[in-house]
């Protein structure tokens, strides 16, 4: 399909499918019907909403045939396990309408414009009751439409990204994955398989970039989960691996290292405890980025004692705990660091001066904010371009006070901070006022400030950015300059996780 399709937005397959049932879509389009070139109506659709692209299917076959694609570059299926069937009350999610919408399946225009599939539960996955405390197991979705949407998968030739929740995969199932050519995005959520390793089929040749593998700590299987993901670090262009909350990954990266190509990499703070914990970091000498996350009911950080100098010697990028990062960062060239967790501004002091680095990007949470952190802030990294600093909201005063006392730093040139605006329902003229007042301040501590971001709530923050054309120290911002974002509250995640874990 044209690039055009890049760009529009999705849709779930309940918004589309009417349209394929009411009439079938030609083999090519009509164009002495439709007029124009297929091309300019294909910029046009771009630029239009959903529903009335869905409206242009129901005017003729010609612009049906055009038309439909846009409304399924995101395939979404709704899969049913037992609980799901009989508590779920939507229209959407019944197995007769669900396996109805896979026709679309069946048209060649509709299938080349997939880019992305989801198969995801139409209710939050249950547990198997079980009298005794042992290991539960997640309930399996319907595998009869699993096997016959796997079945299908290999003629997606456009297939870009794939996420399964809940999903057994058979042999089959994984013999279609390996046969996709386009591949590049993986995300497993709770997936197992019935297969042993000897019945894996080769994955080394799909292109796959970034992988996504989540279990939950109670359907623990280390040997076959393990065996399952080290499948996938097979494919020789692993540029991206997030795993967890449990420590399968571990023992994946023992049985089959990765790939040169991996760059990044993000598992719990639990790994840390565990012995294969540096083993594993050993053996992915290539990756640049590194990130501990505290997944959901984990608060116990357990102590780093060791860590080999010559393990991860390419490290440019750390986010975790503050007190690791010493460790990540000494006899290495890190330029980015990030705490996850909120610290007391004494504690991050002491943090700060241990790291012996020319910081370029400083990520922070603090509980309070006084003139000694920022002045050791700019002290200790001189080289420093960019400083966020969340978990406490300022007000104008304290802004100021802190500034005048804390050494000027003449190299930033981006800053966030959490601001009070005084008001518990802002609107854009007092957002705008609230701003100018932070930003003249901040533009004579920082001269070279280039980009400023100040959050007023979780889903507000004003955005400015230096025009060209003013380089004085003394910035006077006008509305042309200041840009006021209400964030959506659709959160774009990695994986379940992503949602709860400390930001």
């Amino acid at each position: 399909m044209s690039p055009i399709h890049q760009g529009l937005s999705s849709l779930t397959l309940l918004d589309a499918t009417s349209s394929i049932s009411r009439a079938p879509s030609p083999q090519t389009p009509r164009e002495c019907d439709i007029k124009l070139p297929i091309e300019l109506w294909l910029e046009i659709l771009s630029y239009t909403a959903t529903p009335s692209i869905r409206a242009v299917t129901l005017t003729c076959s010609s612009l049906r045939w055009v038309a439909q694609p846009l409304l399924f570059k995101i395939f979404v299926v709704h899969l049913h396990t037992p609980t799901s069937q009989s508590s779920s009350n939507r229209r959407d999610s019944h197995p007769t309408n669900t396996r109805a919408r896979l026709a679309a399946l069946h048209y060649p225009h509709i299938v080349s414009a997939i880019t992305e599939m989801r198969l995801i539960p139409s209710a939050p996955a249950a547990l198997e009751p079980t009298r005794n405390q042992g290991p539960q197991s997640p309930l399996s979705a319907d595998s009869d439409l699993v096997n016959t949407i796997f079945t299908a998968l290999p003629s997606l030739v456009n297939l870009r990204r794939l996420v399964c929740h809940d999903v057994v995969f058979t042999k089959e199932n994984l013999s279609a994955l390996a046969r996709l050519p386009h591949l590049k995005d993986l995300e497993l959520q709770s997936c197992v398989t019935t297969c042993t390793p000897d019945e894996f089929p080769n994955f080394s040749k799909v292109p796959l970039e970034k992988l996504i593998f989540d279990y939950p700590y109670n359907s623990l299987d280390y040997f076959r989960n393990s065996r399952f993901l080290a499948l996938f670090l097979q494919s020789r262009k692993l540029k991206r691996i997030f795993a967890g909350p449990a420590n399968d990954i571990l023992f994946a990266i023992t049985e089959t290292s990765p790939p040169p190509s991996l760059l990044s990499l993000e598992v719990p703070v639990s790994c840390v405890a565990s012995p294969l914990f540096v083993q594993t970091l050993a053996s992915c000498p290539s990756v640049q980025e590194l990130s501990l996350y505290m997944a959901i009911g984990n608060t116990h950080l357990p102590p780093l004692e060791f860590l080999p100098p010559d393990v991860l010697p390419n490290l440019r990028s750390y986010r975790g705990p503050r007190t690791y990062a010493p460790w990540f960062t000494r006899d290495r060239d890190v330029t980015n660091v990030e705490f996850s967790l909120p610290a007391r501004p004494n504690d991050l002091c002491t943090t700060l001066m241990a790291l012996a680095n020319e910081i370029e990007s400083l990520s922070c949470k603090v509980d309070s904010l006084d003139a000694t952190l920022l002045r050791t802030i700019h002290t200790t990294f001189p080289s420093l371009k960019h400083l966020a600093i969340s978990g406490v909201a300022i007000d104008i005063d304290c802004l100021s006070s802190v500034l005048a006392i804390a050494k000027v730093h003449r190299g930033l040139t981006s800053i966030q901070i959490s601001v009070q605006t005084g008001e518990p329902r802002l609107t854009n003229s007092w957002g705008a006022t609230v701003a100018k007042m932070f930003l003249s301040r901040l533009t004579r501590a920082y001269p070279a400030l280039q980009r400023a971001k100040l959050v007023y709530q979780p889903q507000v923050s004003a955005v400015w950015n230096r025009p060209s054309k003013k380089q004085q120290p003394a910035v006077v911002v006008d509305t042309s300059e200041l840009r006021i974002e209400k964030q959506e509250e659709l959160m774009q995640t990695n994986a379940i996780w992503d949602m709860l874990r400390f930001k």
